[in-house]
């Protein structure tokens, strides 16, 4: 039996949203995994964000959805 890691940082984040949205990123921090390995800060405030998504679906949702575009905005797309 194999302890699984996932390693999510920012440039994943924005590349998963644009292909696949904002439910496309929860399913990546959800999906099956032993420990979560964060590196940037907007992965960083996803992460924390999510706390919020188990109490407000709702406002979880649409909270990591704003972050997120705002820095997939920032980023570009030339990039």
């Amino acid at each position: 039996m194999g302890f699984h890691k996932r390693y999510i940082n920012d440039e994943q984040i924005i590349g998963i949203y644009r292909n696949g949205g904002c439910q496309a990123v929860i399913d990546w921090y959800q999906k099956g995994s032993d420990a979560i390995i964060l590196s940037g800060e907007l992965s960083e405030t996803v992460h924390t964000l999510m706390n919020i998504l188990e109490h407000n679906h709702e406002r979880g949702w649409n909270r990591i959805s704003e972050v997120i575009a705002a820095a997939s905005i920032e980023k570009g797309f030339q990039n």
